[in-house]
């Protein structure tokens, strides 16, 4: 910007004593303002447009070679600082053809610059080399994926065999199965007959006994009713001697009578729900003796059922033992009810002749009270009323050894029929040990195919493990590829707008040379025309001392004069003389003073030039810095990548060592459930390590965004705080505004990535925990 405002100076001075010359020149110097002031207006705020750009895309690191740039613009500042003092301070004095001098030494420092890019472009290269080899490592790990994708397909293969084995092995025990389930239910039909024939066995053996029972008591009874009648003839005749003491004691056997009545109204109560039991067990009795017919009728299928099968006779006698054994202990279990039964049944008995006993007391001691109230007709009436019963009695004595002898005869067929289904039941019992010995083959053939059954699952989870590994294997390579092309494609692209910044950069330092010859000779020029100005200014001084001795001469001449003529004549003269001496005075002090002010006004133009070339020199400073940044932070991600890779291998290494020690701890164990485990295990260790490089992914998006958010927030403040002194130029404003809206539309694509990242991130955190 300072070698841009020195040509207005030159030109100022020319138009003051060269005016032709000065039109034409100023013509041409004006055209080369308005093509340089266009070039530099849009350059800074461009170039920093194009860093803010690149930022979203390439951080390339190279900090090593950042100091000899920045040491060489601070030089170049420091002498444009030193330029503009002595510009300031020596404007008249021939010291100013010292800034020939400090110009060579700034093409100096530009050619240090060009060296320091030179090497940029060095390091560049070894980027470029190292995405080369990137890539073939890449090429390398595609061909790995496909060795991996043929791997997958045999273990797919072998698993599909063994698939079908297992198929068929299925299909095999199920048949197995089926053969089982018949025996068993045949088995359990045989054990249900033999069961039911040996209920029916006992039942009729307590029916038997019962009836043994019954006789007995029946012949109890008989003789007690002998005995009765005994007595009974002889109490009649002590009956007549006990009349006469009783009617003493009729009115105590009325009360005794009252009480006797309300105790004979509850043993009639307990009378009857124990006749209710005895119904029950009659009927269970009866229901007992059809089952025993039923036994009976099931014994004789048996029979002819074995004399089928003939041959199966040995195997049914062992059978038939056992069912033996189950009958006498359910015959035990019987003989031990039957005996409560009978208990329960003499106490029911016993209850029954005490009633009795009771009641025929109470209507004999009524009958008596009555008879020996009325008269002893009555009792020689019982006393016949007593022999027809005796007669009775003994009618149904000889009925009750009827019933007995048809009962003995039902007992002897009894036993015969029980000694016809005992042996069918050794022949049932011989078929059920038969039956019993194949099912114990066919479970041993069953848990053979069991045995083979689980090798061959334990083999597919085997399989599926090392499938789902090889398919972890491809997805995190895949990834690994996609992430590697992606970083190719950014490399690419950043060193290609590296590429085109370097040619803008050598374009600009091109233009700068050709602008540091313009203003070597534009100060050669300024030079010589400092000479002219120092030769004019001697010979208007020389003017200065001719007018002066003149302007002396004329007052010695007005002295003169003023002794010869009047005062009023005198007066006059001097006034004029005055005048035009004053003239002649004021003259060249006016242009002396005018030449002043626009030296003056040349001067601040020029300290103004040279601030705006500061401010390009800066700008072109932060340019180099952040490419400078950009190329470090890329040579970061370049190792932060190798090390995450490194990271990947060691993970498939443990994966791998995961797989082995649970392949040995299932050829330990050989259990199937833990194979189900390991296999759910490895999926959630594997998608909680997809989860948590998806967060960190994406969390390093966010803060890469939020960066970029904070250095466009910084870029822009430096583009508007050099656009308020880039806007008062008119071929600048247009560069100005325009970069304006370039930075706000590259600030709205920033925070809509930094939304949608930060959106990423919390999605990813839902599923991941923090």
């Amino acid at each position: 910007m300072a070698l841009r405002a020195l040509p207005r100076a030159t030109l100022s001075f020319s138009f003051l004593w060269q005016p032709k010359e000065c039109c034409f020149m100023r013509l041409e110097w004006k055209k080369r303002l308005m093509l340089m002031t266009a070039y530099h207006g849009r350059g800074p705020s461009s170039r920093i447009v194009r860093s803010v750009l690149d930022n979203r895309k390439s951080n390339i690191t190279g900090e090593e070679e950042t100091e000899p740039a920045r040491v060489l613009l601070e030089r170049l500042f420091a002498q444009t600082q030193k330029l503009e003092q002595q510009i300031g301070r020596n404007i008249y004095f021939p010291q100013v053809a010292e800034l020939g001098l400090n110009l060579g030494k700034l093409e100096s420092d530009l050619l240090d610059a060009l060296a320091a890019l030179k090497k940029k472009e060095d390091d560049i290269q070894d980027t470029e080399r190292k995405v080369l080899m990137e890539y073939n490592e890449l090429n390398r790990a595609k061909i790995e994926l496909e060795q991996r994708v043929e791997e997958m397909e045999a273990a797919n293969s072998r698993q599909e065999k063994l698939e079908n084995e297992l198929r068929q092995a299925n299909l095999v025990l199920v048949s197995q199965a089926a053969e089982i389930e018949d025996l068993k239910f045949r088995f359990n039909e045989i054990d249900q007959e033999i069961s039911a024939a040996q209920i029916a066995l006992v039942s009729k053996e307590d029916e038997i006994n019962k009836m043994m029972i019954e006789l007995k008591n029946k012949c109890d009874e008989a003789a007690k009713t002998e005995s009765q009648l005994r007595t009974k003839g002889e109490l009649l005749d002590t009956a007549n001697e006990v009349v006469q003491r009783q009617e003493v004691e009729l009115q105590n056997l009325r009360r005794e009578i009252q009480e006797k009545e309300k105790e004979l109204q509850v043993f009639l109560t307990m009378q009857k729900t124990e006749d209710e039991k005895l119904k029950v067990s009659k009927s269970n009795l009866e229901k007992q003796a059809m089952d025993w017919l039923i036994a009976k009728q099931e014994m004789k299928k048996l029979e002819e059922e074995t004399s089928k099968y003939g041959g199966g006779a040995n195997r049914s006698l062992e059978d038939f033992r056992r069912v033996k054994k189950l009958l006498a202990d359910v015959r035990s279990e019987l003989v031990s009810s039957q005996r409560a039964l009978t208990s329960s049944r003499k106490k029911m008995e016993e209850q029954e002749n005490l009633l009795e006993n009771r009641l025929e007391e109470l209507e004999e001691q009524r009958k008596s009270v009555m008879s020996y109230m009325t008269s002893l007709k009555e009792a020689q009436n019982e006393v016949e009323n007593e022999k027809m019963q005796l007669t009775v009695a003994e009618a149904r004595n000889k009925e009750l050894e009827r019933d007995l002898s048809m009962e003995k005869e039902l007992v002897e067929e009894l036993q015969t029929e029980n000694n016809i289904k005992k042996s069918s039941l050794y022949v049932a019992i011989n078929e059920k040990s038969a039956l019993q010995e194949e099912l114990d083959r066919k479970s041993a053939e069953f848990g053979e195919t069991q045995n083979l059954l689980q090798v061959t699952e334990s083999e597919l989870v085997d399989a599926r493990l090392e499938i789902q590994h090889l398919k972890s294997q491809c997805a995190s390579l895949q990834l690994m590829l996609e992430e590697k092309n992606k970083e190719l494609l950014d490399s690419r692209k950043t060193l290609d707008e590296l590429n085109q910044e370097i040619a803008e950069l050598r374009v600009l330092m091109n233009s700068q040379e050709q602008q540091l010859i313009q203003a070597t000779s534009m100060l050669k020029e300024k030079e010589e025309f400092m000479q002219i100005m120092q030769l004019e200014l001697n010979d208007t001084k020389k003017k200065y001392l001719e007018a002066e001795t003149v302007v002396e001469q004329m007052v010695d001449l007005t002295n003169k004069l003023v002794i010869s003529v009047k005062d009023d004549v005198l007066s006059s003269l001097s006034h004029t003389d005055e005048m035009w001496s004053s003239q002649l005075m004021e003259k060249p002090t006016d242009t002396f003073r005018w030449h002043k002010n626009h030296l003056e006004n040349e001067l601040e133009l020029t300290r103004e030039s040279l601030r705006s070339r500061e401010m390009d020199s800066l700008a072109a400073q932060r340019a180099l810095k952040l490419k400078e940044q950009e190329l470090k932070i890329v040579r970061q991600k370049l190792n932060d990548r190798e090390e995450e890779i490194n990271k990947m291998k060691e993970m498939t290494q443990d994966a791998d060592g995961v797989r082995q020690l649970y392949a040995l701890a299932q050829e330990r164990t050989g259990e199937k459930s833990t194979g189900y485990l390991a296999v759910e295990k490895l999926q959630f260790e594997r998608a909680q390590l997809e989860v948590e490089a998806a967060t960190s992914a994406l969390r390093k998006l966010a803060e890469f965004s939020r960066g970029l958010l904070n250095r466009a927030s910084l870029t822009i403040e430096a583009d508007y705080d050099s656009s308020l002194w880039l806007v008062d130029i008119p071929e600048t404003a247009a560069n100005v505004s325009s970069s304006f809206e370039c930075l706000a539309e590259v600030y709205t694509e920033m925070t809509q990535l930094s939304a949608l990242s930060e959106k990423l991130v919390k999605e990813a955190g839902i599923l991941c925990p923090q």
